[in-house]
């Protein structure tokens, strides 16, 4: 398991760059082709700030904006991304920041907090997973703040921080900042994916897509 504490941020560790000029379109849960950014829009760069999975010298950087109660999101979760992390984030190759866009309810929203307030504890990615393994039907209280300590207690956390964390909303200007930063990128529905290289070259790709798809865009960016 990566370290956690550890952050993408502009002079720190690695500086990842991503054009807001990238377009996002709604999809309908089908899978969507990948869209190329070739011309990147200088004055539209913005650095991401997110617990990195993965090593920081990775040459190639995935950017999930996702929703802790998306249904296509559970289902890349579930068939794509254990792929990548044995094939290229163990490896040392890629590195995946979550960036959180929570549209789907109040529930998302304080899904998203709690997964910050078990970082505070170095736990954020086990929490992350913890989130999409028990996702169940949109608001229907799976993620609601008593389940959400719930989970926080199985994975062993201190639950007094852990809950004044949660309670107080220590975290919720800093999910709103996500969500602003993924509409800024143009990200209109979840998942969407900019996978990104140390020479600024992107790609987009937009739905839950397979492995293969993923594979191939990788590939052509190491």
């Amino acid at each position: 398991m990566a370290n956690i504490k550890k952050y993408i941020v502009a002079g720190i560790g690695i500086a990842v760059v991503i054009a807001i000029a990238i377009s996002f379109t709604s999809y309908l849960g089908q899978f969507e082709q990948v869209q190329k950014q070739d011309d990147i829009d200088s004055s539209a760069i913005v650095t991401v700030s997110a617990p990195i999975l993965g090593s920081e010298s990775a040459s190639v950087t995935i950017i999930e904006i996702g929703d802790y109660q998306c249904e296509m999101c559970k289902r890349w979760f579930d068939h794509s991304r254990s792929q990548i992390i044995d094939n290229y984030i163990n490896t040392g190759k890629v590195n995946m920041v979550f960036l959180d866009m929570p549209i789907l309810g109040n529930d998302s929203s304080i899904a998203a907090e709690a997964t910050y307030c078990a970082n505070d504890q170095g736990r954020y990615w086990d929490y992350h997973v913890t989130l999409f393994e028990h996702q169940e039907k949109m608001n229907s209280g799976w993620a609601n703040n008593e389940r959400l300590k719930s989970f926080a207690f199985s994975l062993g956390l201190d639950m007094e921080e852990f809950s004044q964390c949660l309670d107080s909303k220590h975290y919720y200007s800093q999910i709103k900042l996500n969500a602003e930063k993924s509409k800024n990128m143009g990200a209109s529905s979840t998942p969407s994916f900019i996978i990104v290289n140390t020479s600024g070259e992107q790609k987009g790709i937009r739905g839950a897509q397979p492995y293969t798809t993923f594979e191939e865009v990788i590939e052509s960016l190491l």
